[in-house]
């Protein structure tokens, strides 16, 4: 820092990087893409008013706070996706549980079909051979009736020679 004859203080490069807390070609950098000037030049060096030490400042704090911003960001990034792979995989244990009691839900239909038929088939049997038996019934009966019915159906000449 050198002060000129009117009390104004006058900053390096390498003066502003120490204030700021960061490197002299940082400085330079920013000195340039702001398009500041220096106020003046002593043999290689140029001097710098304090309203560019101001805004070297205010721009580097500004560029800390974005450089921090992103590193959270990146942190929530990494806290989600770490969220999202937890979730990922409570999902498929729920998907695989699901599969296993739908699964176990097919295989009991299936048996109880099973027991149905099982339980069916004896009473069509039975049904069938009610109906077997009915049809029985029903010939004897019509044989039997035939039978009495026959004696007077007999034609003139049985009647005769009976």
């Amino acid at each position: 820092m050198i002060k000129t004859s009117e009390g104004e203080k006058l900053y390096s490069q390498k003066d502003i990087a120490d204030r700021v807390g960061t490197s002299k070609s940082t400085v330079y950098r920013i000195i340039k893409e702001l398009g500041l000037t220096h106020s003046t030049k002593q043999s290689q060096t140029m001097l710098y008013d304090e309203s560019v030490l101001k805004s070297v400042k205010k721009d580097f704090e500004n560029r800390k706070l974005v450089q921090g911003s992103v590193n959270e960001s990146a942190k929530s990034n990494d806290e989600l996706i770490a969220q999202l792979k937890d979730d990922l995989q409570h999902e498929r244990e729920n998907v695989a549980n699901l599969t296993r009691l739908l699964d176990q839900s097919q295989q009991l239909q299936l048996s109880l079909q099973q027991q149905i038929k099982a339980l069916k088939a004896p009473q069509e049997a039975t049904t069938t051979s009610e109906n077997n038996s009915k049809a029985n019934d029903d010939e004897t009966t019509k044989n039997t009736e035939k039978a009495t019915t026959e004696p007077d159906k007999l034609k003139w000449w049985q009647k005769i020679f009976r």
